[in-house]
């Protein structure tokens, strides 16, 4: 097996943006599944595993194009951010020729297998740019280490925090990529080096400034005051003669940038805009790189930036600099006074101030700075206040996470069990987050881009959390339904910041940013550190918002417990298809994607749907026909063949359609018996096998596509093996399938999807009380939609509602 060199920087750095494009490539797609243990008909494949030593997958099926990519799994995750093992390795289907796979060839197989939908599509700009990261990475993993830096304390402040995040995004594929930045660059104004340079100041006639403030005093005044002590000769010179000329700040590269444009030359040549240089206290980077940050100042400078990090290039626009200053105005009214009364656990950072420049009546994006409240200044300098993406962040180079010593220590102050502490913990998160968001949502009408780098937390003196803190302005938005109750408080409230959204894609965002990005973040973090088992995280999430939606008036809590599928952002598809998110008003800025919505969990039958081992899981002995029908879980080593043979009768090849070569068979059960979409029985009359079914998830199926779907909704396929109506026990078969679904309480109703072609199987079905919805087309068949309810078999078989299933004890007798 190889592993990591830790001290083999660019490995180690390939590695974790391969994991990144990994799970995005998850999230975005659903040609994958699990596949485990070696398998006994594929020679090559089993060798190859042995060889790697790893006997769990996850398996990227590029049929279509002629490849298969196995990458092994070394932690699966409930919410979809896993971790992988190394080498990744690619087969050729026609060759059978495997071979080790880097991140840059798996981007051009996802191009490749993307261009029948993405027909745009170009992996060269995303492969240059995930070169970038890699080899940024690398340098920021050197410099970790040769600088003996420690991103893990317990105790950290908050620019400690905001320069921590050395690993980058889990679900980002260009996690570090920063194109314009030369090395040298990268070591002064990168967070992750914590570099400190002065910044670069303009000074601009004032007919080109255009600037609003909600605080007292304009930012260009403060500004000049400020720099008046630190300014040489000749900028003191220039201040002195141009009075009335503005103060303009700028991010030390960006200044470069514009010295360069065409409009800025001709500025200069008019007089109407100076360049003083650079001077006064140093500043350094914040997580985003062109937001700084100074202990002493009471500002935080958001600055334009024509780098292209990730996807975009980082430029401030009007419509978000002036949501900006809205919510500022917004906050010194009733309505923020409301906020901070009801809600004291959530303080809104806000960005009161802006600057642009325009020359001929255009704006020169480069000048555009947002102008920050900076609360961790002063006598808040050492706060223990950190960004959640740097607190979900996987230990770096060896080193345990933060989170995990966060939580030890918590235990050890608490003098309580980690496992009793990780859940005291997260329940305390929910208190101070989700109830208080959907609050402000419903009482004020205010939602955001709650995601990890946007929400800070703050902690107790026991490492609980104890405040969160909101910032950016450009995710801030306000639902439709208030836009006259705001227009009361601040006539044309809104109107240059385009800040009310509908409700339903309000809905969606939050699914994204609160959920998958930001809460599903920390139960991963929290599962994959062995802190917590996900599923039981993710069940107080869902109980938290099942308790709100008794006092929710919008349907938020509703619509994210019920929901099958969440939007997400695509942003792998997103980079392919080479968009710029960031980019000025624009019809598709990035490609969303649907997202099986972890939630759903509360209704997920681990008895159904993933049984331990291979024993008997249900008995019942039927008088009438004197037999005893058993289920147990398929076991591959023992059935494998002989399920074969059946799926190869004839009365099998029509419908169920699986005469497939033992290999492929074999695949299939090993991709389907670890995942959570299904699982397949044997059953047995008188101990002799007789039929197989499968239940089925329906909301991770593709059936969940062709109506409105529940999670707890459950199906079903049957296979009766023998011809000889003796040895068919139709009847005991079926109730005994309708039995065993039925004894689970998390199915609320069965529904199956018979070939209409199949008059058996529906006249089977309706002898179980199914009764048919409707027609669907689906891609391999023409089916009759049926639904199914307990009381709907009960009436049919009245015996049953008082069965108790006891297999262990039946298989003693």
């Amino acid at each position: 097996m190889n592993t990591t060199d830790l001290t083999n920087f660019p490995q180690a750095a390939e590695e974790i943006n391969f994991k990144s494009l990994l799970n995005c490539y998850c999230r975005e797609f659903n040609n994958w599944s699990r596949y485990e243990g070696i398998p006994r008909y594929d020679q090559t494949l089993a060798d190859c595993m042995q060889t790697i030593g790893h006997t769990s997958f996850m398996r990227f099926d590029f049929a279509s194009i002629g490849q298969e990519v196995f990458a092994p799994l070394t932690y699966f995750s409930e919410s979809g951010v896993h971790s992988f093992g190394f080498p990744v390795v690619v087969r050729d289907v026609a060759t059978e020729k495997i071979t080790a796979i880097n991140p840059l060839q798996f981007t051009e197989l996802v191009a490749a297998y993307s261009t029948e939908n993405y027909p745009e599509i170009d992996s060269l700009p995303t492969k240059e740019r995930l070169k970038n990261s890699i080899d940024n990475l690398a340098l920021y993993l050197s410099h970790y280490k040769n600088r003996g830096h420690a991103a893990n304390t317990i105790e950290q402040t908050f620019i400690e925090a905001e320069q921590s995040l050395i690993l980058g995004h889990t679900v980002h594929p260009l996690t570090k990529s920063r194109e314009g930045f030369t090395n040298e660059e990268l070591q002064k104004y990168s967070p992750e080096t914590r570099g400190e340079f002065p910044l670069h100041f303009f000074l601009v006639h004032p007919e080109n400034v255009h600037e609003k403030s909600a605080v007292d005093y304009l930012i260009t005044d403060y500004l000049k005051k400020e720099i008046l002590k630190y300014a040489d000769p000749a900028s003191k010179g220039l201040l002195g003669r141009y009075t009335n000329y503005k103060v303009v700040p700028t991010h030390p590269w960006e200044a470069q940038y514009l010295l360069n444009l065409t409009e800025v030359k001709e500025m200069q040549t008019k007089e109407i805009l100076f360049s003083l240089g650079e001077f006064g206290p140093s500043y350094t980077a914040t997580s985003s790189v062109r937001t700084v940050y100074n202990a002493e100042s009471e500002w935080m400078y958001k600055f334009s930036l024509h780098v292209k990090i990730t996807n975009s290039f980082r430029v401030n626009y009007l419509h978000e600099l002036n949501r900006g200053y809205d919510a500022a105005e917004l906050m010194k009214t009733d309505w923020g006074k409301g906020i901070q009364k009801d809600y004291p656990q959530i303080e809104l950072i806000t960005d009161p101030a802006f600057i642009t420049v325009t020359y001929e009546g255009k704006t020169i994006d480069g000048f555009s700075t947002s102008v920050r409240q900076n609360p961790f200044s002063g006598a808040n300098i050492n706060k223990n206040v950190t960004m959640i993406a740097s607190l979900c962040q996987d230990g770096i180079l060896g080193e345990s996470p933060r989170i995990l010593n966060i939580i030890n220590e918590a235990a050890k102050r608490r003098d309580a069990t980690v496992a009793d502490t990780a859940l005291l913990w997260f329940k305390h998160y929910l208190d101070i987050s989700l109830k208080p968001l959907i609050g402000i949502f419903n009482q004020y009408g205010f939602g955001a881009e709650f995601h990890q780098q946007n929400m800070l937390v703050e902690f107790d003196e026991n490492l609980f959390p104890s405040k969160l803190y909101f910032r950016d302005n450009q995710g801030y938005f306000f639902r439709e339904g208030i836009v006259e109750k705001l227009e009361e408080l601040i006539p044309g409230f809104g109107k240059e910041s385009r800040s009310f959204i509908a409700e339903t894609k309000i809905i969606n965002l939050w699914g994204y940013y609160l959920l998958v990005n930001h809460l599903f973040g920390i139960v991963n973090a929290f599962g994959k550190n062995k802190l917590a088992e996900e599923n039981t995280l993710l069940g107080l999430i869902y109980e938290t918002l099942k308790n709100e939606e008794q006092f929710d008036t919008t349907g938020l809590a509703a619509q994210l417990t019920n929901s099958v599928k969440l939007m997400v952002k695509g942003n792998l598809l997103t980079s392919l298809n080479n968009m710029d998110e960031a980019s000025a008003p624009r019809t598709n800025p990035a490609v969303y994607k649907t997202y099986p919505n972890p939630l759903n969990k509360h209704f997920f039958s681990k008895k159904l749907i993933n049984p331990k081992g291979n024993e008997t899981v249900f008995s019942r002995y039927f008088e009438k026909e004197n037999v005893t029908i058993t289920l147990r879980p398929v076991d591959i080593d023992k059935d494998l063949e002989m399920l074969h043979e059946w799926f190869h009768r004839e009365h099998a090849l029509k419908i169920w359609q699986m005469n497939w070569p033992i290999r492929k068979l074999e695949a299939y059960y090993r991709t389907l018996i670890p995942g959570d979409h299904a699982h397949s029985y044997i059953g047995e009359a008188n101990g002799v096998p007789t039929f197989n079914i499968e239940v089925y998830w329906v909301c991770r199926d593709i059936l969940g596509e062709y109506y409105d779907a529940k999670p707890s909704d459950y199906g079903t396929h049957q296979f009766i093996a023998p011809v000889d109506p003796k040895l068919k026990y139709g009847s005991p078969a079926t109730q005994s399938m309708m039995d065993f679904v039925w004894a689970e309480s998390k199915v609320g109703r069965m529904v199956g999807e018979g070939a209409v072609d199949s008059i058996a199987s529906m006249m089977n079905k309706a002898h179980v009380g199914f009764k048919i919805d409707k027609v669907i087309e689906m891609p391999h068949k023409t089916a009759n939609l049926n639904f199914c309810y307990r009381e709907w078999y009960w009436a049919k078989f009245p015996a049953a509602k008082d069965f108790q299933n006891n297999p262990i004890i039946a298989s003693q007798v």
